[in-house]
């Protein structure tokens, strides 16, 4: 999500042609994107899925930003079709944040994103394309599209663990997502945090003027 959002992200070094890019550059995408629940998720999946390490490593980052706005794309689509009752949340949720295109709705948004991807449109540093994640939508992603059948929403807590974590304002508004690993590491913006750092750190931690506590917890095992 991209209610809170980084200032300047921080400047990762990585390897494109076949070396291995840290799994945190994942989230240095959502920096200026506000698709924090995706990046989160394939944070975690970066280690033990080759696939998608192959996809990453050797790609350019505009054709690694194309690829995150198909898998976005793809999963509106999924939701489209099967579980079209989770459409609302995800409009409202966008539209509280301000998310450019979802004042089309998510009908709206899906046209406009085929179109982007058909003609390899250069995302950028563009918000453009931001897709917030309800905590329902983000749990079913899991589930169906990263293949981790067994993840559960716990709501108004964090029960610890390996998971991806809902990060609330001081309104108790859902406004981000990190992950957090089975180490209690959490990556956010492009950084990796410890369990110590992360409560404390004012770069990229919870001491960031617009998150406030953890309100969610979508457990990876």
């Amino acid at each position: 999500m991209n209610s809170v959002r980084r200032n300047q992200v921080p400047d990762i070094a990585i390897s494109w042609a076949g070396g291995i890019m840290p799994r945190e550059s994942i989230s240095r995408y959502n920096g200026t994107w506000g698709i924090c629940g995706f990046t989160s998720a394939l944070s975690h999946l970066y280690t033990t899925d080759v696939r998608l390490q192959n996809q990453i490593d050797t790609k350019t980052p505009r054709t690694i930003q194309l690829g995150l706005l198909v898998e976005v794309l793809t999963f509106l689509k999924y939701v489209r079709a099967f579980w079209a009752d989770l459409i609302p949340g995800l409009e409202v949720l966008n539209k509280e944040l301000k998310s450019p295109l979802m004042h089309l709705g998510v009908e709206g948004y899906i046209q406009m994103a085929d179109l982007a991807v058909r003609s390899k449109r250069l995302i950028g540093e563009s918000n453009d394309f931001q897709c917030a994640l309800t905590p329902e939508a983000l749990t079913l992603y899991v589930q169906e599209i990263c293949g981790i059948p067994t993840a559960t929403l716990t709501s108004d807590a964090d029960p610890g663990g390996q998971g991806l974590l809902g990060i609330m304002s001081s309104q108790n508004k859902l406004v981000h997502w990190v992950y957090r690993d089975g180490g209690g590491n959490v990556y956010n913006w492009g950084k990796v945090m410890s369990s110590v750092e992360w409560p404390i750190d004012d770069d990229c931690g919870l001491q960031v003027e617009g998150l406030h506590h953890v309100g969610c917890h979508v457990s990876l095992v």
